[in-house]
């Protein structure tokens, strides 16, 4: 049995109510963390003297740590317990952890904070002035206490190095899916230097099972200042209810689970159907559309005939391309797989699939509407499914903005809150009347097809920037002179 300590100088851990195979996850004991928090004014304050720059040298370091590791081919026994943990094939998994130094280079996290804050890097360690005689300040809103999702190794190292750089004391609850890796991630804080050590001691990295009394503790009891959820259901009613009772009154951002949806313009493939084809299956291939951007449906303006021609292209794209994301589902998910499939050509849909268990790969041609709409019961459901796409005839734009609206009380697609990111094809000339629409549908993000995955640092997650969670503005103006 192996001890998986928390990530940070604990002096006492007690085992934690989990046990994965020959993993023992420990815990923080609560009087720990009571001493902890109670430091936390000290922790930040030590955080922002540092000052801006040497907080982000510092965090670009570790991503350079991380990559000479990666290259160096330090995590191979890692990537095999990824795939394992995750269900995504090794090449998956490579380029997951391909993007992790990304997250913390330099460039990136100024362009982070200066897309995301009023006044910009310096307004985290001071007054900046942004107007004639006004001033602002951006101040750390912790302890912040972070329950991260497990669908890729990215979402939990963006909240907690935005947390970090704005001055919070930070705890991070990984999913145990990625707990070992993104605890791998951040360990080179221990070993840099002393100035390091003060991030090292601003975050605590642990893995807390759904019944711990830690976690109890920190949703209703612990003086935070923010509590930032990345989940849905029931995790997520849950977590309202415990940070109800805290007399603290932590502000709760949550990030709710949402979807993507591509959008193909029939009229504009033309020459373009090879391109169209490659670019659709591998956005169904990236994250195994697991991300909350990952086009699970795909509306397409024109005719039926067309759309039937492009889910042909696609599935042979997909045979290639899937061949090298090889991944190991079991008997029990090809059976519901299969009679879902079965249930949806009983609607009249057209299905295009792969007999291959190592590439599942499915695509449903409906018309008009989702195919699930006719089900009573759905064999698999939304979150479960993999390599899965319905590609759905519209006649117009309208109708796209009305699915796109609609798409979270079909059947099929419960459990998502609403559609996050639109990845689109169109020509040139229509652009513009296909994203003023599109806008309409309420969705966060529209980005060229075959995108859907890529961040830039500028962008906003799900309608806000992630550095507004985590701080506070304070306002000061004076006299002007006379």
């Amino acid at each position: 049995m192996t001890n998986l300590e928390p990530l940070h100088p604990i002096k006492e851990s007690v085992p934690s109510n989990y046990v994965d195979g020959r993993l023992k996850y420990l815990e923080p004991k609560i009087d720990w963390i009571r001493e902890y928090l109670s430091r936390a004014k000290a922790v930040q304050e030590k955080l922002r003297s540092l000052g801006f720059e040497k907080r982000v040298r510092i965090l670009d370091r570790v991503g350079r740590v991380w990559a000479e590791k990666l290259e160096s081919g330090s995590f191979e026994a890692l990537k095999k317990e990824l795939v394992k943990s995750t269900g995504y094939s090794e090449t998956m998994i490579e380029e997951d952890l391909r993007l992790v130094s990304e997250v913390f280079k330099k460039e990136n996290v100024e362009s982070l904070i200066n897309s995301g804050l009023n006044g910009g890097v310096k307004s985290l360690d001071d007054f900046v002035e942004v107007a004639p005689g006004e001033y602002v300040s951006n101040l750390p809103a912790g302890p912040v206490f972070i329950i991260a999702s497990g669908n890729s190794v990215i979402p939990p190292l963006i909240p907690t190095v935005t947390s970090l750089i704005t001055n919070n004391l930070t705890i991070l609850r990984p999913s145990l899916t990625n707990y070992v890796v993104v605890r791998e991630v951040f360990k080179s804080l221990e070993d840099l230097d002393d100035e390091a050590l003060v991030l090292g001691d601003a975050l605590l990295i642990t893995y807390l099972s759904h019944d711990s009394k830690v976690l109890g503790y920190l949703l209703k009891e612990a003086p935070l200042g923010v509590i930032n959820y990345w989940g849905g259901e029931p995790g997520r009613t849950a977590v309202y209810r415990a940070v109800a009772e805290n007399p603290y009154k932590p502000r709760l951002i949550v990030n709710g689970p949402l979807t993507g949806v591509a959008v193909i313009d029939g009229d504009s493939l033309g020459s373009s159907l090879s391109e169209v084809s490659e670019a659709l299956a591998r956005e169904v291939l990236m994250y195994d559309q697991q991300l909350c951007s990952s086009p699970t449906m795909a509306l397409f303006v024109g005719s039926y005939e067309k759309a039937v021609q492009l889910a042909r292209e696609v599935s042979k794209y997909l045979d290639v391309m899937g061949g090298s994301h090889k991944i190991e589902v079991s008997e029990g998910w090809l059976y519901k797989l299969n009679t879902l499939r079965k249930s949806l050509e009983f609607q009249g849909a057209k299905v295009f699939k792969s007999s291959n268990p190592e590439n599942p790969y499915t695509i449903v041609v409906s018309e008009g509407k989702s195919s699930f709409s006719g089900l009573r019961l759905v064999p698999l459901e939304f979150h479960s499914r993999r390599r899965f796409l319905e590609l759905v005839v519209v006649s117009d734009l309208r109708e796209c903005v009305r699915l796109i609206r609609e798409l979270p009380k079909v059947a099929g697609y419960s459990g998502v809150d609403k559609v996050q990111t639109v990845a689109f094809w169109v020509d040139r000339e229509k652009v513009d009347s296909y994203v003023k629409e599109l806008v309409s549908a309420g969705v966060y993000r529209v980005v060229p097809l075959g995108e859907s995955f890529l961040r830039t640092p500028n962008e906003p997650y799900d309608g806000e920037y992630i550095p507004r969670y985590f701080t506070y503005t304070v306002y000061l103006r004076v006299k002007k002179s006379i």
